[in-house]
């Protein structure tokens, strides 16, 4: 290929990279439905994409609103009093503890007060006084539990406060010695089985059963596994004593500070604030056996719009509150913030409201909220301020009753009544990702029972559009690959002839251009770029020996390799990829791809030129571009399979993406080895150095930057003082 044929085939790969940069958002901002809802505080939600990651806040419609609030005044409150507990009966009996002047309050359906109470008797009239009491239960018979906190036990009483029985310290062989009994809070499941959480216990609830004999403790947090622990333990056992270990502080799991129960019997646990960023499954369902059995280990149920370190400077959020519907939706109290999140039961978040801290006095904030509830029989949220010692109801709004409605009947399968819920869910908020997810399902489901092929690839059509929308990627696969078999089906004999062809085809050429010694690409340079995957060690020698270094050849490939990177960001495969083009910059990627080439080029040569390297700036420049060809392969080939393969079927691409990867590093590894003339050792430790180099230079760029922008700044203070004097 003549010089001139390259300049030009340069310049249309140029002008195809504007293009894709044109048609590749810089950056972006998605629009979201306006907020019209006058309340005290925002409604929001998250929207995930299919790895579960958080995408984004969005404005979604209030799910609940408030519908009452009772203060101080209202309850009867006194000096001292601090309410600790609420809790709601299956039959609409709201249960208030004021801890703080030890009483009982019991409401109806409506929240008018039925009556109150501060000790039980028992059958020889003596009383029971409870001080500092932190939780309050009440189970299908109408018996009462109360968590005495500061007497050490719990009280079990009838409706009418006649004492039952009390849950003291077990006398067991289970309990640890000099185990700090301190009960926070107590639930009783629908077959008698008592949970119990104490203050500070890393072991779990303590358990009883129906019969009132204690099990053991269930459910137990495990020890956080981090790398600073791990190297903390092993040089523990290598380098301290018995003695030195013996006085050590074991690492403990963290604690959980309330629970609830489900109608079927699962126990939801609410995990506080421990100031990792690191923390997960802050809420988990355990099953009979104290598993963990709410989406996976790793689920965060944080707030991404708060910190979750101290180092942050910002307070940590504490969700130390659980209430979970008849729907299976989970709600969430945070006592930092004041927030109250509903996540579904896949883990996703589908509302946050009310707010805390400096929002204000407004209905629906809070000071220190301490506990929630969830009043099945109202489909109302209740949630107690230990500082204000208010009582707050959020009673569910019309469209939260439509989301729910809609769930319930996706989750049984009722999909075509489901349909049109969901159909007026997203007319009123476009920002509901269940709603689209919801849709999505509905309509698979309808085209995989519609018999008509024309109307079922519709369908399936209509699934696939819905389910990109709500990062559905299991609906979108199901419709997906309907629509691929039924593709094949119909067009298998023209496929398989295309294939015979184009094997045919290749076959052909390379057994021809052997026997004739041809070459398909007549210029040298490209020639050994297109061929350097095949014969590393001969075609970098030859570029050395000969000086078949060519900047243009290394340019297109770079340009090649930037343009399908991008693509296999934006043109990739829904179900292998997600782009959100509100965060993405193709332009920023572009520099910081152009950057690191400029930079290792430079401080390689520079670092090797002090310990005899013999390349030059050109080829190693030439070395990087050409190891990047297995990778651009890579991309190519990504691009074009994510479009036709289903996540089932994505080792493949697992098994291509780390091949090309490997190969890449081994490709760079031989040409930096022979350009320089080192030896393996040598190569190794002057990459180390190079690396260590990079690394040097860029601290000093961010410095240099840093520094600008303050005297910038600076200057610009100045300049503004300088404009008031006149």
């Amino acid at each position: 290929m003549k010089t001139s044929n390259m300049k030009k085939l340069f310049a249309r790969i140029a002008a195809i990279m504007l293009c894709i940069l044109v048609l590749v958002p810089v950056s972006g901002v998605s629009a979201v439905s306006e907020k019209t809802d006058e309340i005290g505080y925002d409604t929001y939600t998250y929207w995930y994409n299919f790895t579960g990651k958080t995408r984004k806040a969005v404005y979604s419609k209030p799910m609940y609103e408030v519908s009452t609030v009772l203060t101080a005044a209202d309850l009867g409150c006194v000096s001292g009093s601090s309410l600790t507990d609420v809790h709601t009966t299956e039959n609409g009996i709201t249960y208030l503890l004021d801890g703080g002047a030890s009483v009982v309050r019991m409401f109806d359906k409506d929240y008018n007060l039925l009556g109150q109470f501060s000790f039980v008797v028992d059958e020889n009239d003596n009383n029971y006084y409870f001080d500092k009491a932190k939780g309050i239960f009440a189970d299908t018979d109408g018996n009462i539990y109360i968590a005495d906190t500061n007497h050490a036990r719990v009280i079990k009483c009838d409706s009418s406060g006649r004492l039952i029985r009390l849950y003291n310290l077990p006398d067991s062989h289970l309990i640890p010695d000099g185990f700090n009994y301190q009960p926070i809070k107590v639930a009783v499941d629908h077959k008698g089985y008592v949970y119990i959480l104490s203050n500070g216990s890393y072991y779990g609830a303590i358990l009883y059963s129906p019969k009132d004999e204690f099990l053991g403790f269930y459910g137990s947090n495990d020890v956080p596994a981090t790398i600073t622990q791990a190297l903390a333990t092993l040089w523990n056992r290598l380098f301290t004593t018995n003695d030195q270990k013996s006085g050590m502080i074991s690492a403990l799991p963290y604690t959980f500070t309330d629970l609830w129960i489900d109608k079927e019997g699962f126990v939801y646990t609410a995990t506080g604030s421990t100031g990792e960023m690191t923390q997960t499954a802050q809420i988990k369902r355990l099953n009979p056996g104290g598993s963990n059995i709410l989406g996976s280990e790793n689920e965060n149920f944080a707030d991404e719009g708060y910190a979750q370190t101290k180092l942050s400077g910002k307070r940590v959020q504490d969700l130390m509150g659980v209430a979970v519907d008849n729907y299976g939706f989970i709600h969430i109290i945070d006592s930092t913030y004041g927030r109250v999140f509903v996540y579904d039961d896949d883990c996703k978040m589908v509302s946050a409201f009310g707010g805390g801290l400096k929002t204000g006095d407004q209905n629906g904030t809070f000071r220190t909220p301490s506990a929630i509830a969830y009043n099945n029989g109202n489909d109302d949220v209740i949630i107690s301020d230990s500082y204000s010692n208010t009582l707050t109801v959020f009673k569910i709004t019309d469209y939260g009753k439509l989301v729910k409605s809609a769930q319930a009947k996706t989750v049984v399968g009722d999909y075509e009544d489901a349909m049109a819920e969901w159909t007026e869910v997203l007319a009123l908020d476009r920002n509901s990702q269940l709603a689209y997810a919801g849709l999505a399902k509905a309509y698979y489901v309808k085209g995989h029972n519609c018999e008509d092929e024309t109307e079922a690839s519709e369908y399936y059509h209509k699934a696939i559009e819905l389910a990109k929308e709500g990062y559905d990627r299991e609906t979108y696969s199901l419709a997906f690959d309907s629509i691929r078999t039924e593709w094949l089906q119909n067009h298998f004999g023209l496929l398989m002839a295309g294939i015979i062809l184009l094997l045919g085809g290749l076959i052909f050429l390379m057994v021809y251009s052997t026997k004739h010694k041809m070459r398909l690409i007549k210029n040298e340079k490209v020639h050994l770029a297109a061929t350097i995957m095949t014969h590393p060690f001969d075609n970098f020698q030859t570029m050395k020996e000969k000086g078949l270094t060519s900047v243009p050849v290394c340019l297109v490939i770079l340009i090649l390799y930037y343009i399908f990177s991008v693509m296999e960001t934006t043109r990739g495969g829904f179900a292998f990829v997600y782009f959100d083009p509100s965060s993405y910059n193709a332009l920023l990627i572009l520099a910081k791809t152009a950057g690191m080439v400029v930079l290792w080029t430079v401080v390689n040569w520079a670092v090797c030129t002090l310990f005899g390297g013999k390349g030059t700036v050109k080829e190693i420049f030439a070395v990087i571009s050409y190891s990047l060809v297995p990778s651009l392969f890579g991309s190519i080939v990504f691009v074009i399979c994510s479009n036709v393969l289903v996540p089932d079927e994505a080792a493949f691409l697992t098994v291509l993406t780390t091949i090309c990867t490997v190969y890449t590093y081994l490709l760079l590894a031989i040409g930096s080895m022979v350009v320089h003339d080192y030896s393996f050792g040598k190569f190794l430790w002057t990459t180390l150095l190079t690396l260590l180099g990079c690394a040097i230079v860029v601290f000093l760029l961010i410095t240099v930057g840093i520094l600008m922008q303050q005297t910038w700044g600076f200057l610009v203070t100045i300049y503004s003082e300088i404009l008031k004097l006149f």
